[in-house]
C-alpha cells in the first residue's frame, strides 16, 4: 500500500498507539493481551483507512470544513490514550466499576458510529449529505438503549413443565412446585448496589419455592462481590438457594501471583455463598421429598468445550450416592387437591424427578444428553445470547447459533431431555443487550 509523504506522520502515529496499548496490555492485561492487540490493531488500520479518505476529500472542501473533520475524526482516539494511561497504574480488573464499564463501552461505541459514518459518508455524500448524519444518529440512540436501558430491563420468562415437556410427566407430588433460575450475574460489572436490590426485588416478587444459580458470579475475583453481599442475602427461598460454579468464578480471568492465590480467591467466593446462606452443588446433590415423590437436584462445576474452558463436571460423582448432601421434606407443602386427585400414571410407587445445574450447555450436549437419561431438565447460561439478536413467538433468534448449538430457552430431546438455556442477568465486556434482554426465568412444574 503506497502512503503519500505527508501521511507519514499519522502512520506513525498509530503505530507507536498500537505498539503502547498492546503493550501495556501485555503488562497489565497478559490473559488477555493477544486479543486487545488483535482488536485495536483492526481499529487503528480501518481508522487509518478513513483518514486518507478525509485527505483526498479535504483538498475540494473549505478548510473549515477539513478542520472539523479532523477534530471530529481523532476525538475517538481520547479514550484510547486515557485508556493506556489508567491501565500504568492500576490493572483492569482492579479498577472501579463504572470505569471498567463504561470506558471500554464508549471506546467501542465511538469507534463503531465513526467507522459507520465514514462509509455512508464516503458512499452518500454527493447525493444526499443529510442520510449519513441521520443513519448514525439512529445507530447512536439504538446503542444508547441497548447500553442504558435494556441492560438492566430484566425480564421474567415462564416456563410449564408439564406442557413444555410432556415426554417426561412430572410426578403428582412436585405439581405446582416453582423453581427460579438466575444465572451469569457477572457482578462485578454492575455499578450500582440499587442495580442488585432491584433485581432481588423482582426475583422476590415470583415466590419460588425454590432459587437456582447456574454460575458466573464474577467477571475475575471474588473481591466484585464484597459490595452487592448485604443485598444478596435478601434473595432466600423456602426449599433453599443452590448454586454451582462457572467459568469466570475460577479466576481464570486474572493473572495471579501463583495457583494458590488463585485457589484462594475461589476459596473467598464459597465462603461468600456459604455467608448468603446458598448450598454450591460441586458434583453433588440434594434431594428434596415432597408429596410422596422426590426431587433429585444435581449440580455440578464447569464444563466447557474446548480448552479455553475447564472441565471439572463430573456427573457420575454427583449423581452417586455419596456425593448427596442433603435429603429432607420440602418446607413448601403441595396442593392438596393435586396430590389426591392427579397421578402420573406410575401408581403409588413415589417418583423421583431429576434436575441438573449445568453452567455451560455443551455440557449437555457432550455428556449429559443420552448418557445419562435419567436427568429430566438440564439447567444452564453461559451464553448471554451473545447479548443481542430478536425474539419472535417467543423465541430468541441470534449470532450465538453459529457458536452454539443450544443457546436461549428450553430444547426437547429425542428421548424426552429438555435442556433450558438462561440468558443470563449481568453483561460481560461492555454494557450492552440489544434483544436479547437479561432474564430470569421461573419454572412451574
Amino acid at each position: 500500500m503506497k502512503i503519500e509523504g505527508k501521511l507519514w506522520p499519522v502512520c506513525g502515529l498509530y503505530a507507536v498507539l498500537w505498539v503502547c496499548v498492546t503493550g501495556v496490555a501485555a503488562w497489565r492485561m497478559p490473559l488477555f493481551y493477544s486479543v486487545a492487540g488483535v482488536s485495536f490493531g483492526i481499529f487503528f488500520v480501518s481508522d487509518f483507512l478513513i483518514w486518507r479518505q478525509y485527505c483526498r476529500i479535504r483538498k475540494r472542501e473549505s478548510k473549515p470544513v477539513g478542520a472539523r473533520a479532523s477534530m471530529v475524526h481523532f476525538f475517538s482516539l481520547l479514550p484510547v490514550l486515557l485508556l493506556v494511561v489508567l491501565l500504568c497504574f492500576r490493572d483492569l480488573y482492579q479498577w472501579p466499576a463504572f470505569w471498567r464499564t463504561y470506558l471500554l463501552g464508549g471506546i467501542a461505541v465511538l469507534y463503531l458510529l465513526k467507522i459507520l459514518f465514514a462509509v455512508l459518508w464516503f458512499m452518500m455524500r454527493r447525493k444526499a449529505e443529510w442520510v449519513p448524519f441521520l443513519l448514525v444518529f439512529c445507530v447512536f440512540l439504538t446503542l444508547l438503549y441497548a447500553m442504558v436501558i435494556s441492560t438492566f430491563n430484566v425480564r421474567i420468562d415462564k416456563v410449564d413443565m408439564r406442557r413444555a415437556n410432556p415426554e417426561r410427566p412430572v410426578p403428582a407430588g412436585l405439581r405446582g412446585y416453582r423453581i427460579l433460575q438466575i444465572s451469569d450475574l457477572h457482578i462485578g460489572s454492575f455499578t450500582s448496589v440499587k442495580q442488585i436490590r432491584r433485581l432481588v426485588s423482582q426475583a422476590l416478587q415470583t415466590q419460588p419455592d425454590m432459587v437456582v444459580f447456574t454460575g458466573d458470579m464474577v467477571n475475575f475475583s471474588s473481591a466484585e462481590v464484597d459490595p452487592f453481599v448485604c443485598e444478596l442475602m435478601h434473595l432466600q427461598a423456602p426449599d433453599g438457594v443452590y448454586c454451582i460454579l462457572g467459568n469466570h468464578d475460577y479466576g481464570g480471568y486474572v493473572a495471579w501471583k501463583d495457583t494458590a492465590a488463585r485457589h484462594a480467591d475461589m476459596q473467598k467466593l464459597l465462603q461468600h455463598y456459604r455467608r448468603l446462606n446458598w448450598t454450591c452443588l460441586n458434583n453433588a446433590a440434594v434431594k428434596i421429598e415432597r408429596g410422596g415423590d422426590t426431587l433429585l437436584l444435581a449440580g455440578v462445576e464447569n464444563w466447557g468445550k474446548g480448552k479455553r474452558f475447564p472441565k471439572k463436571g463430573d456427573l457420575a460423582v454427583a449423581l452417586a450416592p455419596a456425593s448427596l448432601i442433603e435429603k429432607r421434606p420440602s418446607r413448601s407443602l403441595p396442593p392438596v387437591a393435586a396430590a389426591v386427585s392427579e397421578g402420573d400414571g406410575s401408581g403409588k410407587l413415589p417418583r423421583t424427578y431429576t434436575v441438573l445445574l449445568s453452567h455451560d450447555p455443551s455440557h449437555f450436549d457432550s455428556v449429559v444428553y443420552l448418557r445419562y437419561p435419567q436427568v429430566d431438565l438440564t439447567l444452564s447460561g453461559h451464553t448471554h445470547g451473545m447479548q443481542m439478536g430478536v425474539r419472535i413467538n417467543g423465541r430468541d433468534y441470534s449470532p450465538a447459533r453459529w457458536v452454539y448449538e443450544h443457546y436461549s430457552g428450553l430444547y426437547r430431546m429425542a428421548n424426552g431431555q429438555a435442556l433450558y438455556v438462561n440468558t443470563g442477568c449481568g453483561f460481560n465486556g461492555i454494557p450492552f443487550r440489544l434483544g436479547i434482554r437479561p432474564s430470569l426465568t421461573l419454572f412451574q412444574f
